[in-house]
């Protein structure tokens, strides 16, 4: 799109994409709080001119790594590939890893600048993970390759992929500018991935099971001559090939992106709140994560084989696109109801889990519990009450669901805790997709697992110089489990 490069955005503009990205906080707010920010109130000249913004602002918050990161790490979020270019300068300059990977991931869509995506690729050589996000051509070695590759290219998705995933949803950028880039903030929000469709660029290897396009009609052709198998069913065109301005409309067409995704997002309000809360309690975030089924056993203290029974016998309905799809309110059901049966003398009903899995979060309340018989209980400051009926709980014992997530002893192992599985790790559902991660950086373990197989503690501190004096060997063996795992 070199042509909204060449718009000058104004300084208005200007301060405020430095207040909203320099005043982030990567540790206390999920960057989808930020991404809303900055696209909410846009006029369609100033949507235009955001990713020159964005592109232009990055290089002052250098002096600030983690501002800096987290601020790429947005712009890659939004596919915002105008401001490849400054994170590649950005990531040479600082030797800076993150940066880089962050780079390949905008340079990945095919309006990116050709000198910035031949840069990467001769950065690319004998690195593999940035080979794979650059090169939809490439050849996966192994597991952890394949989930990447499936995870940049979705094209090569089908419905009996095995990695859990997140949906992308692909926006046509011919369409309205401001309205288009809350949709995708929208959509990044409720857990899907977000990819930007140049009406002047080579159509991308993005389309496949798990892929829909938001599109005007000439994009709708272009890409299905490109790929005559994707689903016209998967393909949304707005009523007159434009996005709309009213907010109850926006929502209607979020609710047909998801419908055509096979209602995987999470519901997003229709209100003005943009921002998701940090407690754990909130719908935004108890409904997040994406885990396997042997992840979401390995975290909840079940055997995979339960979770499948679970399954089976409808008690639980995890999202299924191949393989099934667990987040992280499914674990907290299973794990309660495994942690009851270790303090209950009296038998704990699998209604725990089906109320707790479909429970969908309270912004209000203070603490989470549970009955034995699986009544789900919400203290909004004054005691415990049914979620359903509203009834104070009285004498009714209630166990809080608090409790389940500290490490507790059933049969005959050691469940760890849920939120930091080792001591240097950290566990949030609206952070790397719910995945255990180093804390204080926005690093999976499962990442640090595979360069610790690659080249050991070595190839660690040459991708993350951060981390040289940094205690990360507990993560690292988390890694291991976590990879082990698939």
């Amino acid at each position: 799109m070199a042509g909204v490069m060449r718009r000058i955005p104004t300084p208005g503009l200007y301060e405020a994409v430095l207040q909203v990205l320099g005043g982030a906080n990567s540790w206390t707010q999920p960057a989808a709080g930020p991404m809303a920010e900055l696209v909410d109130h846009l006029t369609t000249d100033e949507a235009e001119c955001l990713p020159r913004a964005v592109a232009d602002v990055l290089p002052l918050l250098r002096g600030d790594r983690d501002r800096l990161r987290f601020a790429a790490e947005i712009a890659a979020r939004l596919d915002l590939f105008e401001a490849a270019e400054a994170v590649l300068s950005l990531a040479l300059s600082l030797d800076d890893r993150q940066l880089l990977l962050n780079a390949a991931d905008l340079a990945s869509n095919p309006a990116a600048d050709p000198p910035v995506v031949q840069s990467l690729l001769e950065q690319a050589r004998g690195d593999r993970p940035l080979r794979l996000r650059l090169d939809k051509t490439a050849v996966p070695d192994g597991t952890d390759e394949e989930r990447l590759y499936e995870q940049c290219w979705p094209g090569a998705r089908t419905s009996q992929s095995r990695f859990p995933l997140p949906p992308v949803t692909v926006f046509d950028t011919s369409l309205r500018a401001d309205a288009l880039l809350c949709l995708a903030a929208a959509a990044d929000r409720a857990g899907a991935a977000v990819r930007r469709l140049d009406p002047e660029a080579e159509v991308p290897f993005w389309f496949g099971a798990e892929t829909v396009l938001v599109c005007a009609d000439t994009a709708h052709q272009r890409v299905r001559s490109r790929y005559g198998h994707f689903p016209a069913a998967q393909i949304v065109v707005p009523e007159g090939s434009e996005l709309p301005h009213d907010r109850l409309a926006q929502a209607r067409l979020r609710r047909q992106v998801d419908a055509a995704l096979g209602r995987r997002l999470l519901t997003l309000p229709i209100g003005d709140a943009q921002d998701i809360p940090v407690s754990l309690w909130s719908p935004d975030v108890f409904g997040a994560g994406v885990y396997s089924t042997r992840e979401a056993g390995f975290l909840s203290g079940a055997k995979a084989s339960s979770l499948s029974y679970l399954h089976r016998r409808g008690v639980m309905q995890p999202h299924i696109k191949g393989a099934l799809r667990w987040k992280f309110s499914d674990v907290v059901a299973v794990r309660t109801w495994a942690y009851l049966k270790t303090v209950t003398p009296g038998r704990v009903s699998s209604n725990v889990v089906s109320a707790l899995a479909a429970f969908e979060g309270s912004g209000d309340a203070v603490r989470i519990g549970v009955t034995t018989d699986g009544r789900v209980m919400a203290d909004l400051g004054k005691g415990f009450e049914d979620v359903l009926t509203g009834q104070m709980a009285l004498d009714l014992p209630v166990t809080d669901v608090d409790s389940a997530f500290r490490p507790f002893e059933v049969g005959g192992g050691s469940v760890p805790d849920l939120l930091h599985l080792s001591p240097n790790s950290t566990l949030l559902p609206t952070v790397l997709n719910g995945t255990p991660h180093l804390s204080g950086h926005r690093i999976a373990a499962k990442d640090l697992g595979s360069l610790d197989r690659a080249g050991g503690t070595g190839a660690i501190t040459a991708a993350y110089p951060e981390l040289s004096d940094a205690q990360f060997e507990d993560v690292v063996t988390l890694g291991h489990q976590l990879l082990d795992l698939v």
